[in-house]
């Protein structure tokens, strides 16, 4: 399981979906079911790397941003 893949499946089990992901990120929902799958995501674009992170470190990290 790459990074991506388990940030998504981290925000899952924090009850996002798909679809709220891929609006957070700002891409559609079938990219990151592709994530979530590992069929891509060994080059995430720098941006939608960064804005996953945000949400992940918003909805899962030990210490949740604000």
């Amino acid at each position: 399981m790459n990074q991506w893949q388990k940030k998504i499946t981290d925000l899952k089990e924090q009850g996002l979906t798909q679809t709220q992901i891929a609006n957070e990120i700002n891409c559609s929902q079938n990219y990151v079911s592709n994530l979530e799958n590992g069929l891509c995501g060994k080059r995430l674009g720098y941006e939608m790397g960064k804005n996953l992170e945000k949400l992940w470190a918003k909805h899962c990290s030990p210490h949740k941003v604000a």
